[in-house]
């Protein structure tokens, strides 16, 4: 019976575990049979197997891939009173250690758990262990979260390290907080919300909650004409943004809650508001139509 988290520290990131024979090998073995359970509470305890090696007694010793050969580059630290731990995995990324203790460290550290806050609901209780990991292999994307997980791109953040990387991470960990798909106590799946409602939420905390200053969201004459409520991302959080101020200032933390749960539908939004969502969203454009064609600046 073998264990494979850490007997010390953390049980998030990468870690190995090897079964053998002291002085001789485990048996003249023909198959083998893993019988694997998780190692703690679903649905963030169990494990992701990416190698399992098979070495003959007395056979050649196993190659080491070189990027194995490097020694690991890892930051950890804490938020919420030690309630949330963290490791940043800068292997394929050294040269932004510095930046991530002088600067990504304490901002994490500062708004996971306002994140957690403004994100609750009943019953719910957001990862505690998170592993931020810079790859270089993302391509053109910026940033992905999954799980508890967050890649980032160690191309880009070298970039934007001074403008948006901040912004990026407080994205994605909206997006490890929302934890939508998630079985329920009941082991059902929940059903799917609309993206722009996942991804409406995640840019409305970055640009209305942890930038505001650097008003990424704005609507503006060169994008009013193809800014859609439900058109996700920046547009979608604008949206967001006008309701609760004009509504209703806890449709946020209304709207992640019936999302996470498996409970989103449009009624809800004559619910919370009087209105349904279209009107809504033509009230919404309307305003900002007027606002553009007066040349004044968004309300804030």
């Amino acid at each position: 019976r073998v264990d494979t988290r850490p007997a010390a520290g953390g049980g998030g990131g990468q870690h190995a575990v090897a079964v053998g024979g002291a002085a001789a090998p485990l048996g003249p073995l023909r198959h083998l049979l893993f019988d694997i359970q998780p190692g703690g509470k679903a649905p963030f305890g169990h494990t992701f197997f990416s190698e399992i090696d098979v070495l003959e007694a007395g056979g050649p010793a196993p190659e080491v891939e070189p990027r194995l050969r490097v020694r690991p580059v890892r930051i950890a630290f804490e938020a919420g009173a030690g309630a949330y731990r963290f490791v940043v995995d800068a292997t394929e990324a050294p040269d932004l250690r510095e930046w991530v203790e002088r600067e990504l460290a304490p901002t994490v550290s500062a708004w996971y758990p306002r994140l957690a806050e403004l994100l609750g609901s009943e019953g719910y209780r957001p990862p505690e262990r998170v592993m931020l990991r810079f790859r270089d292999d993302l391509g053109g994307t910026p940033a992905a979260a999954g799980g508890a997980g967050v890649s980032l791109n160690a191309g880009w953040f070298r970039r934007e390290r001074g403008r948006e990387a901040a912004g990026c991470v407080i994205h994605e960990l909206v997006h490890v907080v929302q934890a939508y798909g998630s079985p329920r106590a009941d082991g059902a799946r929940p059903a799917p919300a609309p993206g722009w409602v996942v991804e409406g939420i995640a840019d409305y905390v970055r640009w209305f909650l942890f930038e505001p200053q650097s008003r990424g969201a704005e609507i503006t004459e060169s994008n009013q004409a193809r800014a859609r409520y439900d058109g996700s991302y920046r547009v979608s959080a604008n949206f967001l943004d006008w309701v609760s101020r004009r509504y209703d200032r806890e449709l946020v933390r209304k709207l992640n809650a019936v999302a996470r749960e498996g409970r989103y539908a449009a009624g809800l939004w004559r619910e919370w508001t009087g209105k349904e969502v279209e009107e809504l969203g033509e009230l919404w454009l309307a305003e900002h139509r007027r606002r553009l064609a007066r040349g004044e600046a968004a309300e804030r």
